[in-house]
């Protein structure tokens, strides 16, 4: 059986109404940016048709409404083309627009009887900005955004920034805990990033608007595909 060359090797499986669940984690995922030309549905319509399969619908500061509508749309667009949809922060959207994921911004402790529910149906995922965020999650996420990697226009303030010998220290640490999950760069990465951050023995790479800022955005996420088949060797 070939698995496509972005998703990892990690599968999870779950039970759910008596149907098998394999989750799938993307070594190359994207998420959306408001402060763009596009809209939301646009940027998950641009990335999903050139081959970006995870997607994450992030909508800060906008209504539960707006964030609705905006996803109802999103799942029928990325499922037309095969790519998944993450929900940022709102476990009910998710649920009523059949999303395949939920992302928590924050770090908090979710009760552990409704992330047993939401884990037997969506993949999960959280952001975290260091060692000690890791370490105080008492939930079992299916993969971490770590970041940001560079304050490139951040809207994360205070947020330490990581820097590539800082995901080889977090990674380093979590490897002598025995801490087996899959983190993601996120924040500020570029194409000319990719090659250093590799060796460092992250999982992948959340890219956002920089990859649509380009003269030409279908090739720069051909590059970054191609960036990720050399980088990690799946």
């Amino acid at each position: 059986m070939i698995i496509c060359l972005f998703r990892l090797r990690f599968l999870f499986f779950g039970r759910l109404d008596k149907s098998l669940i394999v989750k799938t984690i993307s070594r190359l995922q994207y998420f959306t940016e408001e402060n763009l030309l596009l809209t939301f549905e646009e940027q998950v319509k641009k990335v999903s048709s050139l081959g970006c399969d995870f997607i994450h619908l992030k909508m800060n500061n906008f209504s539960k409404e707006e964030c609705f509508k905006t996803a109802k749309k999103s799942v029928k667009i990325a499922r037309k083309n095969n790519a998944k949809l993450i929900v940022w922060d709102h476990p009910e959207i998710a649920e009523k627009v059949g999303a395949d994921g939920i992302h928590f911004s924050k770090t908090k402790p979710i009760d552990s009887k409704v992330f047993k529910k939401l884990k037997a149906q969506f993949i999960l995922g959280s952001s975290v900005n260091n060692l000690d965020d890791i370490l105080k999650i008492k939930n079992d996420f299916d993969y971490l955004f770590l970041g940001p990697y560079e304050n490139r226009g951040s809207k994360d303030e205070g947020a330490q920034i990581i820097g590539i010998t800082g995901y080889k220290t977090v990674i380093d640490e979590m490897a002598k805990k025995n801490l087996n999950i899959p983190v993601l760069a996120a924040g500020g990465i570029r194409l000319t990033d990719v090659a250093f951050l590799a060796p460092s023995g992250i999982y992948g790479l959340a890219i956002s608007c920089e990859a649509l800022i380009v003269h030409d955005v279908p090739l720069e996420i051909k590059k970054f595909q191609a960036a990720i088949i050399s980088g990690w060797e799946i």
